[in-house]
Parts: C-alpha cells; sequence; structure tokens
C-alpha cells in the first residue's frame, strides 16, 4: 500500500520507529551526551497507539538524531542499520507499517546507491531525508544527482528538521523548540530558489511540522509577485508538496490551511516525541483532515 494517493486521514507519515540497535548505537557515539532522553518505542505500543486513535498505517522513520557525523564508513552504517531496522518491522507487519527509508548522506555516492536499493529493491514507501547533514543542507547543488534519482522513481520525500551543527542541544531554545521550523523553511526556500521544484517535477515531498514558518514568512517571500523569493512560483511548490500536522496547534493549523489549502495538509503524529494534550490535540487534527479529504501528493493532477 503506497502513500500517494492515500486518504491521509488512515497513514501517520511522521512517526519515529525507535528501534533497540537504534538507540545503543545513539549511546555509544563519541559526544552525544548532551542529547536529551530518547523516548521508549517499540511495534506493540506503537500499533496500540494506532489503534487507539483510529490510524490504519504509519510510514516509519528513524528520529533525526545521529546521522551525517563521522566517517564515510560510519555515516553508511548507521544509514544502513536504521532502514534494514524498518525493514524488518514492516516485515512483521506489512499492513500497518510502511518505510521512509533513511539516507547516509553527506557521502553523496552511497545515498545514490542507497536510494535505489531503498526504492527500486526494497519497496520502500519512501525517503526520509533531513534538512541539513553535517551542516549541509538538502537543495545544495552538489546533490542534483540525488534529486535525479528521486526524480526519476517519482520519490515520497518527508523532509523532518534537525539540530544545526553546533547548536546547543540542551539550552532554553534547543534545536527542537526553534531551529527546526527555520531549518525546514530554509530548506523549502533554498529549493524553490533554486527551481527544484520545476526542475524535478515528480519528487513528492512532505515537509514536516507544517512546513516550518512558511506560511508566516509567505508574503516576505513573495518577491517578483507568484514567486519564493524570485525562484519557482508558489503554485510549484504546492503541486507537488503536502505538509504534515506532527506538533501543529489550532493557530498554526489555520495559518497552513490558508497558505496551502486543505488538500495539501496529511497527519503526522510525531510518535513517540507526544505526550500529554498533545495527543489530544493529534486526534482532533486528525479528525479536521478526514473531512477535509486530503491526500498526499500523488502523480495526478500535475
Amino acid at each position: 500500500m503506497s502513500a500517494a494517493g492515500h486518504r491521509c486521514g488512515g497513514i501517520d507519515v511522521h512517526h519515529h520507529a525507535i528501534t533497540e540497535r537504534y538507540r545503543e548505537r545513539m549511546r555509544s557515539r563519541a559526544g552525544v551526551a548532551g542529547i536529551p532522553a530518547i523516548p521508549e518505542w517499540s511495534a506493540e505500543s506503537a500499533l496500540a497507539w494506532l489503534d487507539a486513535v483510529g490510524i490504519e498505517r504509519a510510514l516509519l522513520s528513524p528520529a533525526a538524531r545521529g546521522f551525517g557525523a563521522g566517517e564515510v564508513d560510519e555515516v553508511v552504517d548507521f544509514a544502513r542499520a536504521a532502514h534494514d531496522d524498518l525493514l524488518g518491522l514492516r516485515e512483521r507487519h506489512p499492513e500497518r507499517f510502511g518505510v521512509l527509508a533513511p539516507l547516509p548522506l553527506p557521502a553523496l555516492e552511497e545515498a545514490l546507491a542507497h536510494a535505489e536499493r531503498a526504492l527500486r529493491h526494497d519497496g520502500a514507501d519512501g525517503i526520509a531525508l533531513l534538512t541539513q547533514y553535517a551542516g549541509q543542507h538538502v537543495g545544495r547543488p552538489e546533490w542534483d544527482d540525488l534529486l535525479a534519482v528521486l526524480d526519476d522513481h517519482g520519490a515520497l520525500v518527508h523532509v523532518h528538521p534537525t539540530a544545526p551543527a553546533g547548536a546547543p542541544l540542551r539550552d532554553l531554545q534547543g534545536p527542537h523548540l526553534v531551529e527546526y521550523v527555520f531549518d525546514t523553511t530554509r530548506v523549502a526556500v533554498l529549493l524553490a530558489r533554486r527551481h527544484v521544484f520545476t526542475r524535478f517535477p515528480r519528487i513528492r515531498w512532505i515537509f514536516a511540522h507544517g512546513g516550518g514558518t512558511l506560511p508566516y514568512v509567505a508574503e516576505r517571500l513573495d518577491d517578483p509577485p507568484g514567486t519564493v523569493d524570485g525562484g519557482d512560483r508558489f503554485a510549484d511548490l504546492l503541486r507537488v508538496s503536502c505538509f504534515d500536522t506532527a506538533l501543529l496547534g489550532r493557530p498554526a493549523l489555520a495559518a497552513l490551511a490558508e497558505f496551502a489549502g486543505a488538500d495539501r495538509i496529511v497527519f503526522g503524529s510525531d510518535a513517540p516525541f507526544i505526550h500529554g494534550d498533545r495527543i489530544k490535540n493529534l486526534m482532533h487534527i486528525q479528525d479536521l483532515i478526514r473531512l477535509g479529504g486530503a491526500t498526499t501528493p500523488s502523480d495526478g493532477g500535475r
């Protein structure tokens, strides 16, 4: 079952699988002592949560931490192990779990090979990209070969923020509070400035957390009118993009609906990084999306 064309009320496009191997690798990596604790997760608890909130299926991706750092062999091994763990979860629960494959960027050649393997041979639902790897943002010209591969496959690509290089992880303005939303915006604008949405029109983008601050800064970017800071038109971006609802409140959801339209909003939980009242709010958002009938980006209507 692919995400393309599927009613988004029945699918969680933003669900992190924290496998034991991933957790252990994070514990063993040098320099991660300051990283806040990673929440508990298991396939069984995830399935119970999906049932409780009425979600049919989750597209699993790893958490953002740990990718892009180290020597090439370490980067490749980290991404490959995370991907294989996701494949194992899908094999055990094929009707409930899908896979968004992580890539070993910034090692480009290895990322190209891994993307081909994931999409052509492993049947991954899509690709899980981070906004940046070791300080190098997605959309940089040197990575156009990767975009070409993703375009050839008509790949679904979920863009998730990560901490900028050197960002403090435990201060009062930790990256998950402030930097994440701006980094998502930064990548979307970079892609538009470089005309990625028109040069690679078969990629189906999902931007996490409502596209960051895009709805808020759209008027500032609208120069010349109708374009994203002189690059692709807003219409080009929106035609091939959706925005997930992870950690959005009602005001942010209203701004996103005004910016993108209800049919461009897809459900994302950010599980297991959610708790308390946020879960109740997610259930409300899920109901709103079902009423709006949004779907993930598909080849239809282009």
